[in-house]
């Protein structure tokens, strides 16, 4: 399967766990691509009218990973602005990963997961999975493991 990882990443968290996802993905047999979507200038919590620098095409992968961090307890303004202004993703398998500063999943990373995953489904994609990672935590590193293992799995 060819699939699409495609990610902001602000500074370098997010990136580090979707190459490891990329890595496990491709010893597993699949085509993986690690993709940014970057912005013009730093974006804050809350940002709207994002202009976006690099936009992945999706339509050549079979299946999609998102990835973005946390932003004031949302998902980040880049990815929303991504996901939003893409025409559609009838047909895709999508997975979602965020990352996070605090401590536990409920401190912003699941919310982070719900909007991603709804602007996902709201293009025509069937979200297969989705995983927190909270960067601070002590069980970071297991936390990644477990991440990339779930979320290679669902390919």
């Amino acid at each position: 399967m060819n699939i699409g990882i495609i990610v902001h990443s602000q500074t370098g968290h997010t990136h580090s766990v979707a190459r490891k996802l990329m890595e496990k993905l491709i010893a597993a047999g699949h085509s993986a691509n690690l993709e940014r979507v970057t912005s013009v200038g730093n974006v804050h919590p809350g940002a709207k009218d994002i202009q976006l620098e690099t936009r992945p095409e999706v339509d050549t992968y079979d299946a999609l990973v998102f990835g973005a961090p946390v932003y004031g307890f949302s998902l980040s303004p880049v990815i929303a602005s991504y996901l939003s202004q893409l025409v559609s993703l009838t047909s895709k398998k999508v997975a979602c990963v965020v990352t996070q500063f605090f401590p536990f999943p409920w401190m912003g990373g699941n919310r982070a997961i719900g909007q991603m995953k709804e602007i996902c489904e709201s293009k025509g994609a069937e979200v297969l999975g989705s995983a927190v990672v909270n960067w601070s935590s002590l069980h970071r590193n297991r936390q990644i493991i477990e991440s990339v293992d779930r979320l290679s799995g669902l390919f």
